[in-house]
């Protein structure tokens, strides 16, 4: 399982081909973006083709929708006027009253023939008494198509039908289709509003048909009354209305059907006309409407295929102008690696880049090659070098041992104040040393290191130097930087007090609120503003101190140390207090690891 695992692991961190990595971000961070950028605008624009032609469409089927309306309305107002003209009432009193059948039939034909015979909407007018249904009056309109055997179909087949239709009609119009043709039946009412005759006008479908053909993409319409054909334009279409067109119009004004695909669509419009409903359906060729997305087609397949050779050329101009002098330099630099130092690449390119980048290696691998034979020739000297530190080392152990020799003639002599001076020596030399080379000790070494030094000062200047100290020892344990306390106290004694007359030292050790451990050492030396410029100068960092004494390097050395190691906030700060001492503070951030 093991071993699965890693070898899974192997794969998956498996260092990738450059030419593939640029293969792969080439086609998913430009080809399939792009191609899915243009295939986004089509659908964008196939969506809105298809809004603009519905849109289209639905306006001139409203428009054709709102002629027909019109016609319709010039064939009621027609029709009406065989009411609102006293032509037909006043002649049918006449004859009812004299008998005179010849007047009667003359004036109501030439009444007939001057409403309606060059009534571009109506191929034949009918009129019948309802005392006399067998007598025939009419009129032809031969100018739009009206025959004699319209006349003929009227009373042989229509009347009867019509004549049942206005039994329920009272004052009202309606529509009648029958067998292919259109009638607009009306009664016509007396005095007392009772119907005395029927009014019919047989419609002309090609005239009111004809806006349809106006619509864009138009193969065919027809026309429903309350569900059945009543008329249809080139062919024949269905004799009902289909049931879902039906359900749809009545919960919505109009609706448009997209059709299969390359078929035949279709829009309808709804009007409420004559205590009934009246359907107009269009059928609309989708080739002819959306012509434009063949063009949207061409324009995405000829994209397509003039991005695949710009894929091709970028790969191919990969591979000759980055892969091939990449593997170049790459065999070269693991012929280095196996020892042939000082090989050379042939530099043959065209562009800056690789042209730059061959002429770098092959420098840098004679450089090498030079280097390593330097490095040779030092080693042999280097080895004479350290047997000359080794016993150069013996001096400080000898001159230690030296010191613990003398401490113990000097106590067997009784003489206990060199003893103790030599023994505070033996001390810092020690700690200066360092055997255990440890970057870090306790507080306790550290300060005890401080008390060897103050032994000695106290020692070499007797009376006129006095110490205090004001320490937590509850912080001893804690871990600080070796040799930053003594440069300090040192730096004191040697430029801050005057010991000549009285120098006055007190140390403090304690923990802030903040959590930063704080050292401080206090001098009654006088800190001056010129004093003040040399310290700053003394302790930045591009200060040129080559030239200082040992005891301005020493605390320019522990600022930067503590610096280093804690922080810009952390340091050796110097300034003076209210007494008008000079008060030098070291401030460490608790709480950090330190090594060991």
């Amino acid at each position: 399982m093991g071993t699965f695992v890693q070898r899974l692991k192997q794969r998956f961190s498996k260092r990738k081909s450059l030419r593939w990595s640029m293969v792969r971000r080439l086609l998913f961070g430009w080809f399939f973006p792009l191609f899915m950028l243009i295939f986004i605008f089509i659908f964008f624009v196939r969506v809105n083709i298809y809004s603009q032609v519905e849109h289209t469409i639905m306006t001139s089927l409203d428009k054709t929708a709102q002629i027909m309306r019109m016609q319709l309305k010039d064939c009621e107002t027609a029709s009406k006027n065989a009411s609102y003209i006293p032509v037909i009432a006043e002649s049918y009193a006449d004859y009812l009253a004299s008998g005179r059948q010849n007047v009667f039939r003359t004036e109501v034909g030439n009444f007939l023939k001057q409403q309606y015979k060059y009534n571009d909407n109506c191929r034949t007018a009918e009129l019948i008494m309802l005392d006399e249904p067998e007598e025939r009056y009419y009129a032809i309109n031969t100018t739009c198509g009206g025959a004699y055997r319209d006349i003929e179909f009227f009373y042989g087949t229509a009347k009867e039908r019509l004549l049942e239709v206005a039994k329920d009609l009272d004052t009202g119009i309606t529509l009648v289709g029958l067998e292919g043709r259109v009638y607009m039946v009306r009664n016509l009412m007396n005095s007392k509003f009772k119907p005395y005759a029927v009014l019919s006008l047989e419609l002309n479908q090609v005239s009111l048909m004809e806006s349809y053909e106006g619509i864009w993409g138009y193969t065919n319409a027809a026309v429903y009354w309350n569900g059945k054909l009543l008329m249809s334009g080139r062919e024949a279409d269905e004799e009902e209305l289909p049931e879902h067109i039906a359900e749809m119009l009545g919960k919505q004004y109009e609706l448009y059907e997209r059709g299969d695909r390359w078929g035949v669509a279709h829009a309808y419009r709804r009007m409420n006309l004559y205590g009934g409903t009246l359907v107009a359906a269009v059928s609309i060729d989708k080739r002819v409407t959306h012509a434009e997305m063949n063009t949207l087609k061409y324009l995405f397949i000829i994209l397509i295929v003039f991005m695949i050779p710009l894929v091709v050329q970028m790969m191919r101009f990969f591979h000759n102008k980055v892969t091939v002098p990449l593997g170049e330099v790459i065999a070269a630099a693991n012929e280095v690696r196996e020892g042939r130092l000082g090989i050379q690449v042939e530099n043959k390119e065209d562009n800056e880049e690789f042209y730059e980048m061959k002429t770098s290696f092959n420098h840098m691998s004679s450089q090498l090659k030079s280097q390593f034979d330097k490095i040779y020739l030092e080693e042999v000297a280097l080895r004479d070098a350290r047997i000359m530190a080794l016993q150069s080392q013996i001096n400080p152990h000898f001159l230690n041992n030296t010191l613990e020799i003398i401490n113990w003639e000097a106590r067997l002599n009784g003489n206990y104040k060199v003893s103790g001076m030599i023994e505070a020596l033996s001390t810092m030399l020690g700690e200066t040393m360092n055997r255990k080379e440890q970057q870090f000790h306790s507080i306790a070494q550290e300060m005890a290191y401080a008390d060897a030094y103050l032994y000695i000062i106290s020692q070499r200047f007797g009376s006129k130097f006095q110490c205090a100290k004001q320490v937590d020892e509850s912080l001893y344990n804690m871990q600080v930087p070796r040799l930053i306390v003594q440069p300090i106290i040192e730096n004191a004694v040697e430029h801050g007090m005057d010991i000549a007359r009285q120098g006055r030292l007190e140390i403090r050790l304690y923990k802030r609120e903040d959590g930063y451990l704080c050292i401080e050492v206090e001098d009654n030396g006088h800190l001056t503003a010129e004093d003040g410029k040399k310290i700053d100068w003394l302790l930045s960092t591009d200060t040129d101190v080559s030239k200082e004494k040992r005891v301005s390097l020493g605390i320019r050395n522990v600022d930067q140390r503590l610096k280093m190691i804690y922080g810009t906030d952390c340091g050796l700060f110097i300034s003076g207090n209210d007494k008008e001492h000079t008060v030098s503070t070291i401030l460490i951030k608790t709480g950090m690891p330190t090594e060991q």
